[in-house]
């Protein structure tokens, strides 16, 4: 499979979905505790977490084959429902997620040096 290149006078950018709405990635949490220590150490309980992936569409696969799987805005109440355990609810919720269409926006090279940092590396130029 060949890899797509984006011109050279095209600087990075960030994937958007329309009307400026956040992207919700499908996450999981876990809370362990740690029995090894005192019963007043803050770090007693540790959490974990993951993303979770799906497959990346032809769009995106060029890049990379996996992706975060997106949670659109009126399945995240069901994404967060703590009563929904069953095993098959949970299947058929992840199944009924559909493709994300993404608008990529260009945004400043200062992205590209891992000493910056601030809300201005996302804005469009």
């Amino acid at each position: 499979m060949g890899e797509t290149q984006r011109p050279q006078d095209q600087g990075p950018t960030l994937p958007a979905l329309p009307d400026d709405e956040l992207l919700a990635f499908a996450g999981l949490y876990e809370l362990r505790l740690d029995e090894n220590r005192p019963a007043d150490d803050p770090d007693r309980w540790l959490w974990t977490y993951t993303i979770l992936t799906t497959s990346a569409p032809d769009a995106a696969g060029h890049e990379h084959d996996r992706t975060p799987l997106l949670i659109p805005p009126d399945l995240r109440d069901d994404w967060l429902n703590p009563d929904l355990t069953d095993l098959d609810q949970v299947r058929d919720l992840l199944e009924s997620i559909p493709q994300p269409v993404l608008h990529p926006y260009e945004i400043s090279t200062a992205v590209n040096n891992p000493r910056n940092n601030g809300p201005e590396l996302i804005a469009p130029v």
